[in-house]
C-alpha cells in the first residue's frame, strides 16, 4: 500500500502491445541479475560484453524476431512481438498497473508490462533467459517513463499570465544574454536529445537554429512527427541559451505520443558520440525506496549511463517534478532542478522541481545545478513552440480541476505554456554546449564544476512538496548551488580550467 490508501500495484485486463520494446543485457565479467550485489561500480567497463559475445546474441536474437535497434558495450536495445520473449525466456507477459507520480504533478496507475514464470525474477519487467547456452545476462522490458513538463506562427502569442519567452527571457535570466554577445553560441558542439520527437515549427526556421534530421526509435512511427510536443517544445530551451549548436532529435515515443523508448533512445544517441546527451524524462518508484540498492532495471540503465559518461559524453538529465527516478542519481550526471524568477527578478525554489539526497549514491544529490522552472500546480512559465493541435497545445488549453484558467492559447495555435524539469535539463545543456564552444577539450566533471562552483544561490522556498527541502544560503537539497550564471562559468572556465 502507498501513504495515500492505494495499493502501488495492481492487476491488469490490457494485452501487451503487439510490438514491445526491450533492453538485453550481454553477459560480461560482472552481473546485476541474480543474487548478487546491485551497486554501482566505479567504471561501467567489468559489465562490458566481449564483442564476440555482443554478435553472436544479435545474430541469435535476430533468428528469433527480434529488431536491433541500437547497441552499446552492455547489450541491445530490441524490438519484438510478445511471443518472441516468451520463447526466449519461456516466461508470459502480462501487464500490471502500478501507481505512479506523473504528468503536472497527479498521482494514477501507469500500465507496465512484466515476464512471469517458475523461473522468472520478481523484480517487475525483468527476466531471464532459458537457454544457458545463449550469452544472455538479463532482458529488461521498457518501463513507461515521463515526459518531466509539460502551421502556426513563428512568433508566440500574449497571454495574461506571467510567462518568459523563448529565446530572450530565458537567455537574460540565465545570463546567457552575455556570452552570444561575446560570440559565444556552441558552435561545433552537437546535443542528442532522446525525447516525444521534434516538428519543424517555423519558429525553428525563423531564428536559422541548426536541427539534424529527426531519428526515430520505436518501429513504425513517423520520424517527423512529434504527437505529444514534449520534445518540439523543450528543444527551444537549448537554443534560448546556445543558438549555434547543433540537435539531433531522437524521437522515443509511439504513435500516441506515449515514451514507450526511452533506453532505446538513449542507446541510439550513445551510438552517434554526441558532446551532450539531454533526457527530460525519468520513471517514478517509492520514496524513501523500499530497498537500499536500485533493482536490476535500474542499474542497467545507470550503467548504460554511466558507460556514457566515461565516453566523455556529458549526460543531462531533469531532477524530476516530484518523482523518485534513478536516471538523475548516476553519479557524474548533470540533473537540472528549478529555480523560479518571478517578473522582479525574485529567485525561490521551485516547488513543482524534485529534491533530495540520494539514497542508493553515496554523497549525491539531486538535482546538480538548476535552470528556470515554473510553479504547482502547473508550472505554466515558459512559453514554447509545439505542433499545432498536438497533446500539449490541447491539454494546457484546457481548464483543470487545480488550475481553472487556461494558459491563453488556443488548443490549435502551435504555442503552449509549460515547464517543468523537463525545461531546466535542455537549458543546461544549451549551457555546458556553450562551454564546449568554448573550450573543446573541457571534461564532463569541468563543465559541472564550472556550472555549480558559479551558480547563483538561492535562499528562500522549498521544493516539491514530496521532498519539502528548503532553500538556505549555501548548497541545499532544494536547489543544489543554486541557479545557473553562465556568463559566470564561462569567466570560470576561462581562468581556472
Amino acid at each position: 500500500m502507498s501513504r495515500f490508501g492505494l495499493p502501488l500495484e495492481t492487476k491488469s485486463d490490457d494485452l501487451p502491445p503487439s510490438r514491445v520494446l526491450g533492453y538485453v543485457s550481454v553477459e560480461g565479467s560482472e552481473s546485476f541479475f541474480g543474487k548478487g550485489s546491485k551497486k554501482l561500480r566505479k567504471s561501467s567497463k567489468p559489465f562490458h560484453a566481449k564483442k564476440g559475445d555482443r554478435d553472436s546474441v544479435r545474430h541469435d536474437l535476430e533468428k528469433n524476431g527480434f529488431n536491433i535497434i541500437a547497441e552499446s558495450a552492455l547489450g541491445i536495445s530490441v524490438a519484438a512481438a510478445p511471443g518472441a520473449y516468451e520463447d526466449i525466456t519461456g516466461g508470459k507477459l502480462t501487464a500490471k498497473e502500478r501507481l505512479m507520480h506523473t504528468e503536472s504533478g497527479q498521482k494514477r496507475y501507469v500500465t507496465h508490462l512484466d515476464i512471469e514464470g517458475p523461473k522468472q525474477p520478481d523484480t517487475l519487467g525483468v527476466g531471464t533467459v532459458k537457454s544457458k547456452s545463449l550469452k544472455i545476462d538479463g532482458i529488461v522490458l521498457e518501463r513507461p517513463r515521463v515526459y518531466l513538463a509539460m502551421s502556426p506562427s513563428p512568433i508566440p502569442p500574449n497571454s495574461p499570465k506571467f510567462y518568459l519567452r523563448v529565446p530572450t527571457d530565458v537567455a537574460v535570466a540565465l545570463n546567457a544574454a552575455s556570452a552570444q554577445q561575446r560570440g559565444l553560441r556552441g558552435e561545433g558542439v552537437t546535443i542528442a536529445m532522446p525525447d516525444s520527437g521534434w516538428y519543424r515549427h517555423p519558429y525553428f526556421t525563423a531564428h536559422g537554429y541548426n536541427v539534424k534530421t529527426p531519428i526515430a526509435v520505436v518501429p513504425g512511427t513517423d520520424r517527423a512527427k512529434d504527437p505529444q510536443g514534449h520534445g518540439t517544445g523543450e528543444s527551444a530551451n537549448i537554443f534560448a541559451i546556445a543558438p549555434g549548436a547543433e540537435l539531433q532529435p531522437i524521437r522515443a515515443s509511439d504513435n500516441n505520443g506515449d515514451l514507450v523508448g526511452a533506453i532505446a533512445g538513449f542507446l541510439k544517441a550513445k551510438e552517434l558520440r554526441p558532446r551532450i546527451i539531454t533526457s527530460s524524462w525519468g520513471g517514478d518508484g517509492p520514496y524513501p525506496p523500499t530497498s537500499p540498492t536500485p533493482n536490476e532495471a535500474d542499474m542497467t540503465i545507470a550503467t548504460e549511463i554511466q558507460d556514457a559518461i566515461e565516453q566523455g559524453i556529458l549526460v543531462v538529465f531533469s531532477a524530476a517534478n516530484g518523482q523518485f527516478s534513478v536516471e538523475p542519481q548516476v553519479p557524474g550526471v548533470l540533473s537540472a532542478g528549478g529555480v523560479f524568477v518571478d517578473g522582479n527578478g525574485e529567485m525561490r525554489a521551485s516547488d513543482y522541481a524534485s529534491g533530495y539526497k540520494s539514497p542508493w549514491f553515496d554523497h549525491h544529490v539531486v538535482p546538480t545545478v538548476c535552470g528556470l522552472v515554473g510553479l504547482l500546480p502547473r508550472a505554466q512559465y515558459l512559453m514554447l513552440p509545439v505542433p499545432p493541435g498536438c497533446s500539449l497545445d490541447t491539454e494546457e488549453s484546457q481548464p483543470s480541476s487545480n488550475d481553472p484558467t487556461t494558459d491563453g492559447t488556443r488548443p490549435d495555435d502551435g504555442w503552449a505554456l509549460f515547464s517543468g524539469t523537463s525545461a531546466a535539463a535542455p537549458q543546461v545543456a544549451g549551457a555546458a554546449a556553450v562551454l564546449l564552444g568554448a573550450k573543446p577539450n573541457l571534461t564532463p566533471a569541468q563543465i559541472v564544476e564550472a556550472l555549480t562552483k558559479t551558480a547563483i544561490d538561492v535562499v528562500t522556498g522549498h521544493c516539491h512538496p514530496r521532498f519539502n527541502n528548503p532553500a538556505t544560503p549555501g548548497a541545499d537539497l532544494a536547489t543544489g548551488p543554486g541557479l545557473l550564471d553562465l556568463g559566470a562559468a564561462l569567466d570560470y572556465a576561462n581562468l581556472r580550467l
